[in-house]
C-alpha cells in the first residue's frame, strides 16, 4: 500500500519557489493603502453616530473599568444599619419603599437655617487663650445645632470677597469699628441668615416660638434685638447689602464705634430681647457672674475656660428645667429586657449628674428664676413599660431587633423558627412600647405609624432618644458615643456619677452589667452561636 504523506510533511509553496522581499516603493504603497481604508472606516463610523454625546455611550474595551456610582445623600452605608429618606416615611413597611429588608425610611433632613459667627485666629493672642476660645467656640457651634441650626464659623477671607470690601479699605475707621465691619462684610458675603457673637447662646426649650421663627429661615426685615448691642441680628442679603452701603457713606462714620449707630431705623428694625437667648457679655459676667469676671481679668486663659464650664452648666441646666417631669427609661418587658437597658441607663445618669461649674448655684441670664442643679435632688428617673409623649419628659428608649426580643422571652435555649410562629405573639414590643397612648384594640400597621411620628417628628424627636440595642456594650465608654451625643443636647454629657441612685435597685446599670454575664439569667440560645 502507498505510504501516504501528510501536508505538514510536504515542502511548501513558498519553500519551492521562493520571492524575492517587496521592494521599500510596494511598501509604501500598501502603508499608504492600509491608511486609506482605515481613514474611510473611521468616517463610515462616525456617520452612524448621531453626535459625540452619542459617541461617548460607545463602550471602548480599552478603556478603564467603571466606577462605581456615588452614594446617594439620602442614604447611609456606613454601618449595617442603613436608612433611606423619603416623603413617605410614615408607611409602616419600609421595605414597600425601599426594595430592601435592611433598609429602614426615614422623613427627609429639615433645612437647617444658618446662623454665623466671626472669628479672627490670626490675632495677637496667648496659645492658651486661643485653645480657650476654641472651646467656647465649640461650645456655642453645638448648642445651636441641638436647636436645629447650622452654625458656620466666617473669617477674613470671607469679609474679602464681599465686593463691598474694597470701599471698606479706602474708608479710615478705628479698629473696634473695622473689626465689626469686617463681621458684617463676611455676613454680607454669605448671605441671608442670623449673625450672631459666639458667646450668644439659646438656652430655651426647642419649640420656643422665638427659636422656631428663626428655624423657619425666613428674615423679611434687617432686625437687632434690644440689651443685645452689636451681638445679634438676623437679615436678608439685599437687607444687608443696603445697610453696608449706608453705613460707608455715612458721614458720621468716625464718630461712631458701633456699626448699628450708622444705620437708620428705616434700614434696621429693632425687635424687643428674645426669653430664649443668653448673652455672656462683659457687664453682665460683672453683675452677675463675678467670679468669672475676676478670673477674666487675672488670666484671659483662665478666665474663659471659667466661662467655658459655667455656659455648659447652664446648657444643661436649662435642659433640666425644661424637662422637669424627669427622664424616662421606656422599659417594655422590663423582666427579661434589662440587659438592653444598660446604655441608656447610663446615659440617664449622667445627664442628671451635675456639670462642674466656677458657680453651681447660678443661673443662665435670660432665667433668673431657674431651679439649679443638685445632686442630692436630681430630677426623677422613672422606668414605665410604655412610651408617653409629654413634653415636659424626656425619653430614652431601646429598640431590640425581633430576634434579639425573641432571644430574650424565649425560655429555651432551642429558639426556632416553629418555637416562633406558634409560642410567640406578633410585635410584643410595639405593643408594649405604645400601650399607655394607642390602647390594646389598635393593629401593628396604624401602631408602627404612630410610633414612627413619635420618633421622627420635628415636634417629637426634640423630647426623645432612642437607641439601637444591638450596638449597646456593657463598657459605658463604648457603649453610646459621648461626642455624638453631645451635638444631639448641646452640651457636654458629663461623666457617670455612680453615686447617684438607680430609680429601681433591679436597674441599678452596675447590677445590669454583672447580670449580662450571668448565663442563668440571660441563657444563650443556640442561634446566638455562643456570642
Amino acid at each position: 500500500m502507498p505510504r501516504h504523506h501528510s501536508r505538514a510533511n510536504q515542502p511548501g509553496h513558498y519553500s519551492a519557489y521562493p520571492r524575492e522581499p517587496p521592494s521599500p516603493k510596494k511598501v509604501r504603497r500598501y502603508i499608504a493603502a492600509a491608511g486609506c481604508l482605515v481613514l474611510i472606516l473611521l468616517f463610515l463610523s462616525s456617520a452612524l453616530v448621531p453626535s459625540a454625546k452619542g459617541a461617548a455611550q460607545h463602550i471602548n474595551p480599552f478603556g478603564p473599568t467603571a466606577h462605581q456610582p456615588p452614594i446617594s445623600r439620602n442614604s447611609n452605608h456606613s454601618s449595617e444599619v442603613k436608612w433611606y429618606n423619603h416623603w413617605k416615611w410614615l408607611h409602616p413597611f419600609s421595605d414597600s419603599i425601599t426594595d430592601d429588608g435592611n433598609r429602614a425610611v426615614l422623613p427627609p433632613p429639615r433645612e437647617r437655617p444658618p446662623i454665623y459667627t466671626f472669628y479672627d485666629p490670626d490675632a495677637e493672642k496667648d496659645g492658651k487663650a486661643k485653645a480657650a476660645e476654641n472651646k467656647l467656640l465649640l461650645i456655642w457651634r453645638r448648642a445651636w445645632w441641638a436647636q436645629g441650626f447650622k452654625p458656620v464659623i466666617l473669617g477674613k477671607a470671607e469679609a474679602m470677597k464681599n465686593p463691598l470690601y474694597e470701599r471698606f479699605q479706602v474708608r479710615k475707621t478705628e479698629q473696634a469699628l473695622g473689626a465689626e465691619f469686617m463681621r458684617w462684610l463676611a455676613w454680607g458675603r454669605m448671605g441671608p441668615g442670623i449673625l450672631s457673637n459666639w458667646l450668644v447662646l439659646p438656652m430655651g426649650p426647642y419649640d420656643d416660638h422665638f427659636l422656631t421663627f428663626l428655624r423657619r429661615g425666613e428674615y423679611p426685615k434687617l432686625t437687632r434685638y434690644e440689651d443685645m448691642g452689636a451681638a445679634f441680628f438676623s437679615g436678608d442679603q439685599a437687607s444687608i447689602e443696603a445697610a453696608l452701603t449706608e453705613a460707608l457713606d455715612s458721614p458720621h462714620l468716625n464718630e461712631f464705634k458701633s456699626l448699628p449707630r450708622l444705620i437708620s431705623s428705616k434700614t434696621l428694625d429693632v425687635e424687643p430681647k428674645p426669653d430664649a437667648i443668653a448673652f455672656y457679655d462683659s457687664t453682665t459676667l460683672a453683675e452677675q457672674y463675678k467670679p468669672v469676671s475676676a478670673s477674666l481679668t487675672d488670666s484671659k486663659a483662665a478666665g474663659l475656660l471659667s466661662l467655658s464650664d459655667l455656659i455648659t452648666s447652664h446648657l444643661q441646666l436649662t435642659f433640666l428645667d425644661t424637662f422637669s417631669s424627669g427622664i424616662s427609661i421606656c422599659t417594655p418587658h422590663r423582666s427579661h429586657s434589662l440587659v438592653i437597658q444598660y446604655p441608656a441607663l447610663t446615659l440617664a445618669n449622667a445627664l442628671i449628674t451635675c456639670h462642674a461649674s466656677p458657680m453651681p448655684d447660678s443661673c443662665p441670664p435670660n432665667n433668673p428664676q431657674c431651679t439649679p442643679c443638685s445632686s442630692s435632688k436630681p430630677i426623677p428617673l422613672t422606668t414605665p413599660q410604655s412610651y408617653t409623649n409629654t413634653s415636659t419628659l424626656f425619653t430614652i428608649g431601646t429598640i431590640p431587633h425581633p430576634y434579639t426580643l425573641a432571644s430574650l422571652l424565649a425560655k429555651t435555649k432551642s429558639l426556632t423558627v416553629s418555637h416562633i410562629r406558634r409560642n410567640t405573639a406578633r410585635d410584643p414590643w410595639l405593643h408594649a412600647t405604645t400601650h399607655t397612648t394607642l390602647g390594646a384594640l389598635l393593629g401593628g400597621p396604624d401602631r408602627i405609624v404612630s410610633f414612627k411620628e413619635s420618633v421622627a417628628s420635628e415636634s417629637s424627636s426634640s423630647r426623645s432618644l432612642w437607641l439601637v440595642a444591638e450596638e449597646g456594650s456593657r463598657d459605658e465608654n463604648s457603649a453610646l458615643d459621648k461626642r455624638e451625643l453631645e451635638w444631639h443636647f448641646g452640651f457636654a454629657v458629663p461623666a457617670y456619677n455612680t453615686t447617684l441612685a438607680a430609680p429601681d435597685p433591679e436597674l441599678d446599670p452596675a447590677t445590669i452589667a454583672a447580670a449580662f454575664a450571668d448565663p442563668n439569667l440571660y441563657p444563650q440560645t443556640e442561634a446566638d452561636g455562643g456570642k
